[in-house]
């Protein structure tokens, strides 16, 4: 009675029936592009229809605002859908501060952003939660993060009577030792990675494929030479302004940190180039975003997407570089803090320049740059029996 096609990368429905002879077809967009969401509404519509509870063939009825209809009652036809929960739970967290709220709205947006806004909860299952919180390039650390906050939420849909199990449990994060060394770029990889990225904006301008300034990723450089030389997470640099960059007494203040704690961070050569440069291409503005979306110019009042920053960074390191396939964006602050230790910087200094809470996490680049220097002395001929 009703099947699914897919155009401009979402679905639709179609409803047929034939009377006295005569074939009708309607047609509604779905308005998602996940098959397993587009299966399950097609499943419930035709069990609706099959019931008289619905006729798509009447020219009063619109599918559209028949969701928006179960929406203002918290369903998906008659499944509660993973957007309208995570409101619901985070107005229920009123025991956790403003900043444990906000991990949480962060980790369960991302996890809806892979298995759609309008994803019908009970179809959520373990595997979900394990593609998005297992995924190879994270650190032990992160995947335990993402698995906890969305243990927590299932739990609370699990008390709400709506999921008789939580998806989350019965998944361990697996112990493995985090390699740091497979993360970790240095500057003649990191001049690699920019010679590929004008090679591609040329030759793709020249052939017409690239006009927009958009497509042209003009912050690409300067925005991963930052990175690189002062460990900033990205949300650091997304977020950062002209009002914390002094670019005459070289050195960038960071106010919205993890830690919350504002600190200073020096602007080396290479970077004071870059950033020069970059001011001067945006008509040196004295204060906004330092590196807005191309889409919110001349206003500059909205920030670059930290997940677009990431992919292209992935594409150029890995796919035209031909790096390792688990260099990532946030390797740029490893690769930091491993060239501040490598060129004389102490580990008090690098926790201070990276905003780390503990020396603990610091010492890690440290035995980094010791294995370094081992095997340094065992190619030298100064200690032998070590391997390389």
């Amino acid at each position: 009675m009703a099947s699914l096609t897919k155009r401009s990368g979402n679905y639709s429905i179609v409803f047929k029936t034939t009377l006295n002879g005569k074939s009708y077809k309607k047609t509604y967009a779905l308005g998602t592009k996940y098959k397993k969401v587009a299966e399950q509404k097609k499943l419930e519509y035709e069990k609706l229809y099959d019931a008289g509870k619905i006729n798509p063939f009447d020219d009063d009825w619109n599918l559209q605002e028949y969701e928006k209809e179960q929406e203002l009652d918290g369903t998906s036809l008659t499944s509660p859908i993973i957007s309208t929960l995570q409101k619901q739970f985070l107005q229920d967290k009123t025991n956790v501060t403003a900043k444990t709220k906000k991990t949480y709205r962060q980790i369960i947006s991302q996890f809806m952003e892979e298995v759609g806004y309008s994803m019908p909860v009970t179809m959520i299952n373990s595997s979900d939660i394990k593609k998005f919180c297992l995924k190879p390039h994270l650190a032990n650390a992160s995947k335990k993060n993402y698995l906890i906050h969305l243990k927590a939420f299932f739990n609370w849909i699990v008390d709400k009577e709506i999921l008789e199990s939580n998806p989350c449990d019965n998944i361990g994060i697996p112990k493995t030792r985090d390699n740091l060394v497979d993360k970790i770029i240095d500057e003649e990889q990191l001049n690699e990675i920019f010679e590929k990225f004008k090679a591609y904006q040329k030759k793709h301008q020249e052939s017409g494929a690239i006009k927009t300034d958009q497509q042209k990723q003009h912050w690409f450089i300067p925005l991963i030479t930052l990175a690189f030389y002062t460990g900033l997470r990205r949300k650091e640099i997304i977020q950062l302004r002209w009002e914390h960059v002094n670019l005459n007494s070289r050195f960038l203040r960071v106010t919205d940190t993890k830690n919350g704690y504002e600190r200073t961070v020096p602007i080396f050569d290479k970077l004071y180039t870059e950033l020069k440069q970059w001011k001067k291409f945006n008509d040196n503005p004295k204060k906004g975003l330092v590196f807005p979306s191309p889409m919110s110019v001349p206003r500059g009042d909205k920030a670059l997407r930290g997940g677009n920053v990431s992919k292209r960074f992935k594409y150029f390191a890995t796919e035209e570089a031909n790096l390792k396939d688990s260099i990532h964006f946030h390797g740029l602050r490893h690769s930091c803090a491993t060239f501040l230790l490598r060129n004389g910087f102490n580990v008090i200094e690098v926790k201070n320049m990276l905003g780390h809470k503990s020396l603990e996490v610091t010492n890690k680049y440290v035995h980094l740059v010791a294995n370094d220097l081992l095997n340094t002395a065992n190619r030298n001929g100064l200690i032998t029996g070590i391997k390389d």
